[in-house]
């Protein structure tokens, strides 16, 4: 083989489509653990129609039958490099693509979870259009209010009634009068609870008030989905692969796409640095191939 791609979300897939079409040898290993999984719908997709995730995969996948691309159901926990190249899932290639995408922490809130892809999301761009002009809240990540600031402005484009909840963290008055600019309403109160419902939430206050939007958006933390990025001396920084313009890691033959090397893509941008880094694999094994490399 060719390349392995390692992770089979919509990175993942748009890299192996890539090379399939470039007439490499590709395998795909894929634990069918999406990020997105718990979502409803995939937003903000050009020529798409709010798919289920799994539907946008699973159209992903039948695509990439046509060009003799082999898609594995199995999660890899480690690959041995030698001179030769990789191991990937007991399969020898010559390059390996890392798209094993990230892991999301939530706020430390109960309840937070349960609504977790429905209503309760993180991204305005991804999900904001479906509540404009609703009652919304931003819930901030404790430690971090800048992020909680910068979340809560943001989603006051789509909605002129949003409140920031910052979980006890306090504002600096230059924050709050931004705030204030930009019509966010502050509330400073711990977060009790967050009950999600069908087509809203409840955010229980400290001292007994409430607070019901039609969706609870969250600031979060991201982690690599895989160690196996460190494993093959990959340089990661801040949680995220440290690649150049074309997805090349710091390690020969090593690639990263996706979320996986930038956490703030959004999906649709997430296949296209992937589709630009298989390119840039393509190249690296012709040049290979016509200087007797591996």
């Amino acid at each position: 083989m060719d390349v392995a791609v390692v992770g089979g979300s919509v990175a993942g897939l748009q890299a192996a489509l890539t090379l399939g079409r470039a007439r490499r040898r590709v395998v795909v290993f894929d634990d069918g653990q999406p990020r997105n999984r718990a979502a409803e719908h995939v937003h903000n997709y050009l020529g798409t129609v709010d798919p289920a995730p799994g539907e946008l995969l699973a159209a992903g996948r039948k695509q990439l039958a046509a060009y003799g691309v082999e898609v594995r159901n199995a999660r890899v926990e480690d690959v041995t490099a030698d001179e030769d190249g990789f191991v990937v899932g007991g399969v020898r290639v010559r390059a390996v693509v890392l798209a094993t995408g990230l892991r999301d922490e939530l706020p430390d809130v109960p309840g937070v979870a349960d609504g977790w892809g429905r209503t309760v999301v993180a991204c305005p761009h991804c999900h904001g259009w479906e509540v404009q002009d609703r009652p919304l809240v931003q819930l901030g990540m404790r430690g971090v209010p800048e992020r909680s600031v910068a979340r809560a402005l943001l989603l006051s484009r789509w909605s002129d009634d949003v409140v920031l909840c910052t979980d006890g963290d306090q504002l600096t008055s230059s924050q709050l009068v931004l705030l204030d600019k930009a019509g966010v309403i502050v509330r400073t109160e711990r977060v009790v609870a967050v009950r999600p419902e069908n087509a809203k939430v409840r955010v229980e206050l400290s001292g007994g008030s409430e607070l019901v939007p039609r969706a609870l958006f969250v600031v979060v933390r991201q982690h690599q989905q895989s160690e196996l990025a460190e494993k093959l001396g990959c340089r990661v920084v801040d949680g995220a692969i440290v690649t150049d313009d074309s997805g090349r890691t710091s390690e020969p033959g090593v690639y990263a796409v996706g979320t996986t090397a930038n956490p703030a893509l959004l999906a649709i941008g997430a296949a296209g640095h992937a589709s630009t880094a298989a390119v840039a694999v393509h190249a690296d094994l012709l040049e290979l191939d016509l200087g007797g490399g591996r």
